[in-house]
């Protein structure tokens, strides 16, 4: 399954962007996990976090040429969703 899977990665970042998938699943479920118990202060601090990590990263992605363009597509699509799901649970404690 690993030798399809780097594969069907290769055009898009290789082993790097199979690894980032895994780290971005991860944290994402963890967010989940612990969303409930931050404070809105560390939402709005693990929104400004995931900004910090992805833009970066696309842009050294994209740097490096067209091979790595998943990983710049991964990492906006990760940064986005940890944003999005940062803001509805600030929004979620603040509606009566």
């Amino acid at each position: 399954m690993m030798q399809t899977l780097s594969t069907w990665s290769a055009p898009y970042g290789g082993e790097t962007l199979l690894l980032l998938a895994l780290l971005a699943i991860a944290s994402y479920g963890l967010l989940l996990f612990y969303k409930p118990r931050l404070s809105e202060s560390q939402l709005r601090r693990c929104i400004r976090l995931a900004a910090l990590v992805a833009l970066p990263l696309s842009f050294v992605a994209m740097e490096m040429g067209s091979n790595n363009i998943g990983i710049a597509v991964l990492s906006f699509i990760w940064c986005i969703v940890v944003g999005i799901t940062c803001k509805n649970e600030i929004t979620r404690r603040h509606t009566p």
